[in-house]
């Protein structure tokens, strides 16, 4: 890899965020990054040969006002739905008239029934969190989604998908998996590229990047996954990112010096 870094005129890094760049917490809003992460994302977001990519199950823009405003890259949101550049303008893939009727009789349900504290709301999808609930609630939790969605009349293709600590209504006709492939495809077909993640939802971008590049499963433990790599964070996390630094400033230096000739 390192090798390929400081000969590239361009490498694509894309990271997700939680349980990835930032550990889990029972307070979504108050999960912060490692120690140390948000120095090498605002050093990775100024190398000209770098472009970063954050792909989350977040909402792309609750993801930005968790980053520390000298972070400057491109953020794919709710799974590959929402794509907020770095220079602000912003895409939606919505959701069709049934399946955003289906997303809000579900939110509706729940709440009616005292489980508001357990839902993010996103533009696109519905991920209901049981992280921090005793042993117990989490199954009623469970119980009662299952239940929902099973008499939701017109589910429009939405599907009821696992994460850790939860579980999303959300379709599959758009995943990070997708998101991976778009970034693909607007290249260079030879540019380095590595993908970080943690979470079940990051196995379709493993698999979307394939042999392509480096697919990094991101955890304390390994488990069983498409990634073809296993770091653990947070010091292997920060070395892969030093080295991804390093490695691209020397080719950055060396492009600016050829161009001076």
């Amino acid at each position: 890899m390192e090798q390929q870094l400081r000969l590239a005129p361009h490498s694509v890094l894309m990271l997700d965020y939680d349980g990835t760049l930032a550990p889990f917490h029972v307070n979504r809003f108050e999960a912060t990054p490692y120690p140390g992460v948000e120095e090498r994302l605002v050093t990775l977001s100024t190398i000209p040969q770098v472009r970063l990519v954050l792909v989350s199950g977040r909402s792309a823009r609750e993801l930005r006002d968790l980053l520390r405003p000298g972070i400057r890259g491109e953020i794919w949101g709710s799974h590959g739905r929402e794509r907020l550049r770095s220079d602000g303008t912003y895409e939606l893939f919505a959701l069709s008239p049934m399946q955003q009727a289906a997303l809000e009789q579900m939110g509706l349900e729940m709440s009616a029934l005292g489980f508001s504290d357990a839902l993010e709301v996103k533009p696109t999808s519905l991920a209901i969190h049981w992280r921090g609930f005793e042993p117990a609630m989490q199954a009623r939790i469970r119980s009662v989604v299952q239940s929902i969605f099973v008499n939701i009349n017109e589910p429009g293709g939405l599907h009821l998908l696992p994460f850790d600590g939860g579980v999303e209504l959300r379709s599959t006709d758009r995943a990070k998996g997708t998101a991976v492939a778009e970034i693909l495809s607007r290249g260079p077909d030879d540019a380095p590229v590595a993908y970080l993640g943690d979470d079940l939802t990051d196995e379709d971008a493993f698999v979307a990047l394939g042999n392509q590049g480096y697919s990094i499963l991101v955890r304390g433990e390994v488990r069983a996954s498409s990634a073809r790599f296993w770091l653990r964070p947070p010091e292997e996390l920060l070395g892969f990112l030093d080295g991804w630094i390093v490695n691209s400033q020397i080719a950055h230096a060396a492009a600016t010096t050829g161009a001076s000739r």
